[in-house]
């Protein structure tokens, strides 16, 4: 009954530092966009960009698009389930790599907070 009870706080400690994480980000992404509408057109360099997933589960990749779509200045346009790869629109994306890069960072901290803490099923939770 312990680990249970550290694994529920371990995990539940995750997802807190993460949703911290993804509020900077998010002030920081609504910052940019507020500083386009003032200075129009100085920052813009859209693009549609192929990022590969490392997702496992249809719920994951849900929640990964979920956060994509909620962060000003990107959209989550489509995925593909094999391989596991989403197109996204960046507003900001003239470096495509530091663009899938920053994608990449989010679904990592993003599956390390939602997976299981040890003991977990090898695929995840969610439906797949």
């Amino acid at each position: 009954m312990g680990g249970v009870v550290r694994r529920a706080a371990l995990r539940a400690a995750r997802i807190v530092g993460f949703l911290a994480w993804f509020t900077g980000r998010l002030v920081q992404a609504n910052l940019v966009v507020a500083r386009e509408i003032v200075t129009p057109g100085l920052g813009l360099q859209p693009a549609v960009v192929r990022v590969p997933l490392r997702a496992r589960t249809d719920s994951e990749v849900a929640l990964l698009t979920l956060f994509v779509t909620l962060t000003p200045g990107t959209l989550a346009l489509a995925v593909r389930r094999d391989p596991r790869v989403m197109w996204v629109h960046g507003m900001y994306a003239d470096d495509a790599t530091a663009f899938r890069r920053a994608v990449a960072e989010l679904e990592g901290r993003l599956l390390a907070a939602v997976r299981p803490v040890g003991g977990g099923r090898a695929g995840g939770e969610g439906g797949g």
